[in-house]
């Protein structure tokens, strides 16, 4: 049944003879049989084989023979099938590999974890997610730690290799490398086979893993790790460090560095260094990198000053930075659903904080809390409703799909470069007295669109802290045995709530969790629609640190684009007076302005319809009007400031079924 043999191979620039621990293409097992029963190394992670847990061999698939094993998830939140292999020992040193063909049809998903204690279920030291839109990502702790593409509807090869002595691990897909990585968790115990969710179906054949002993030559350096992000908006600036480690058992006194991107060349010369055996060093290039558009090859390469290098194949390391280019006016939001009680949350906060403080034009992050005094019961079941939903902490960006928090980044950069057929505005009254605060939200078209539109509206508070327990965190990352995360690994399992502060966090929600229609089901590039909405405000908000977030959803209820007003600006901007009202700003213009006796509003009218003018003050309140009839073609119409007091007022134009709104400022 087993499958055994020796090879010479090269992880990681090391050459050495290697007995491959286990390897695995199922031929020798029964069809419609479940692989545990059948086999000493491969069971359960309850340890029962043969049942729902197991994975059956089947052979209408195959990438070599005629017989793979297959995992389907028949329950919502994944499984039953959870198939373990424990390696023959946990691997704390030395050189590690494992591999295996997937085949994942088109649209599903996979999953693998690798375990980090002999004890299942305790340490997760590596999670490789293949995602249903053709993406890898690999996470540890919950970090990200390198991502890609594969093939789906065919067999991909996938590899993760190690050197557990110096913490330098790489992982390829389809003969692609992703790059190398740091394990926050640097040990593995057994891999976890797992259908994660609802959507999850693939085949595995040809496994295999293995390990060796690791004995370091003389003089050996090698590039560990690049610390500059795998993409970022163009033109943005990220600083470069490059992690150096000492593969050989004499210490590295002196070393070059050099770095090409985009036809430039950055390099260092190392002096007084000491990196002992087996020890590494990040080295700050004091230059930071920026980002071009699109994907563009980074080379970097170490050399030891004055020593020949005993093993120059590890010397160089190369990847691609790809940088994405924001669409015109395009803002991505994020909902995290969160809850104090839940102890892998903070990794949804984290990932809230770094991309709101590195992108405040470009992305705009909500926590909604669930069971704790945070609370807005109505968002927290709207986001609970979404199609996908399994648990906290989770995810959605663009209301796309659910996912995890640690996959936020990836759903941002793949949303940003979005075009988007509308831009916001939104100015507020507030009654300070009654806390009811009034928003007038004008959604601008940017092409001719047609289809329902929605808006809601999303009152957001930073810096939000409490003396309840309720405010106390449960923190899964106390002590980094689930590796770093944002600070939390030096705070402890429960986080009193006087250490706590909250950001991002949804304090209320108008115009409903899937928004409120807008009047009409077409517009033409420049339209404009005001709307109106009022809000009692929660007590004890601190104004300060509040945010008004209007959100607008496309016909398909997917997120087209939003905004985030500080709640200051808002009042500054002011509230303006509509009836939900379309406005065409379309070839209009009305002058002189500021005047003083009268001004002349021109407008071109497409067909003859019913044109009247409303003047309102900046209360609202009506204080002239007039009725023109029909009237087609290019007209001027006049208004008249005589009776009119110095100040700001509104000319609303009705046109047919549509108004013209227009700002004007009478000044004598």
């Amino acid at each position: 049944m087993k499958h055994f043999y020796f090879l010479i191979f090269l992880l990681l620039g090391y050459t050495a003879s290697s007995q491959v621990s286990f390897n695995d293409d199922f031929e020798s097992y029964n069809i419609g049989a479940a692989v545990g029963p059948q086999s000493t190394n491969w069971t359960t992670w309850s340890g029962t084989e043969g049942g729902t847990e197991d994975a059956k061999v089947v052979s209408d698939k195959a990438y070599s023979g005629t017989k793979s094993i297959y995992f389907v998830s028949t329950a919502a939140t994944g499984g039953p099938q959870d198939v373990v292999v424990p390696f023959t020992d946990l691997y704390t040193n030395g050189v590690f590999e494992i591999g295996m063909k997937f085949y994942v049809p088109s649209g599903k998903t996979a999953y693998f974890n690798l375990q980090g204690d002999k004890t299942i279920g305790t340490v997760w030291s590596l999670d490789v997610n293949f995602n249903a839109d053709k993406t890898v990502a690999l996470t540890g702790g919950g970090a990200a730690l390198t991502s890609g593409t594969y093939n789906q509807d065919e067999w991909v090869e996938f590899k993760v290799k190690g050197n557990i002595s110096t913490n330098l691990w790489t992982a390829s897909v389809g003969g692609k490398s992703l790059g190398t990585f740091k394990l926050a968790t640097n040990k593995v115990a057994s891999i976890d086979l797992y259908p994660a969710n609802a959507n999850a179906q693939f085949y595995v054949d040809d496994f295999y893993y293995s390990h060796e002993p690791f004995t370091p030559k003389l003089n050996d350096v090698a590039i560990s790790s690049i610390s500059v992000p795998a993409r970022d908006l163009t033109g943005f600036a990220s600083p470069l460090a490059v992690e150096l480690v000492n593969m050989g058992s004499n210490t590295i006194t002196a070393a070059n560095v050099e770095v090409q991107y985009g036809g430039n060349t950055i390099t260092k010369n190392l002096t007084n260094l000491s990196i002992e055996s087996l020890k590494s060093q990040v080295i700050s290039l004091d230059q930071d990198l920026s980002f071009l558009a699109g994907a563009n090859p980074i080379i970097v390469n170490v050399t030891m000053t004055g020593i020949a290098d005993d093993d120059a194949s590890n010397n160089a390391t190369s990847s691609n930075l790809t940088g994405v280019t924001p669409a015109v006016d395009k803002i991505v939001i994020a909902e995290e659903a969160t809850g104090t009680w839940c102890g892998w949350c903070p990794r949804g906060a984290v990932a809230l904080d770094k991309l709101s403080k590195k992108y405040p034009d470009h992305f705009i992050g909500i926590a909604v809390h669930n069971a704790d005094p945070m609370t807005v019961t109505e968002y927290d079941a709207g986001i609970r409703s979404l199609s996908g939903f399994e648990g906290f902490p989770s995810a959605t960006v663009g209301r796309t799909s659910i996912i995890d928090p640690s996959a936020i980044e990836n759903d941002f950069f793949a949303r940003i470069d979005d075009n988007t057929r509308v831009k916001l505005k939104i100015g507020a009254e507030y009654d300070e007295s009654t806390r009811i605060l009034k928003l007038s939200p004008t959604i601008s078209f940017k092409s001719n669109v047609n289809g329902q539109f929605k808006i809601a509206l999303v009152i957001a508070e930073d810096s939000v802290r409490g003396t309840a327990t309720g405010y106390a965190q449960t923190n899964y990352y106390a002590g980094g045995a689930n590796g770093p995360m944002g600070g939390y690994e030096l705070l402890p399992a429960t986080v009193p709530a006087s250490m706590m502060t909250y950001n991002h966090v949804a304090r209320a929600i108008v115009g409903g969790f899937r928004g409120t229609n807008l009047p009409k089901n077409s517009y033409k590039t420049n339209d404009e629609v005001l709307m109106n909405f009022e809000v009692e405000l929660p007590a004890g908000l601190n104004l300060e640190n509040v945010h008004l977030i209007p959100i607008i959803f496309a016909n398909t209820t997917l997120v087209e684009n939003g905004l985030q007003v500080k709640f200051e600006d808002a009042i500054e901007e002011g509230f303006t007076v509509g009836a939900n009202d379309v406005i065409i700003n379309r070839d209009i213009k009305l002058y002189p302005n500021p005047f003083a006796l009268t001004s002349i509003v021109e407008l071109d009218l497409d067909q003859s319809v019913e044109v009247s003018i409303e003047i309102l003050d900046v209360t609202g309140k009506i204080v002239g009007n007039k009725n023109y009839g029909k009237l087609s073609g290019k007209q001027e119409l006049v208004i008249n400031g005589h009776l009119l007091q110095n100040g700001t007022y509104f000319a609303k134009i009705k046109a047919g079924e549509e108004f013209i709104s227009k700002t004007f400022v009478i000044q004598k």
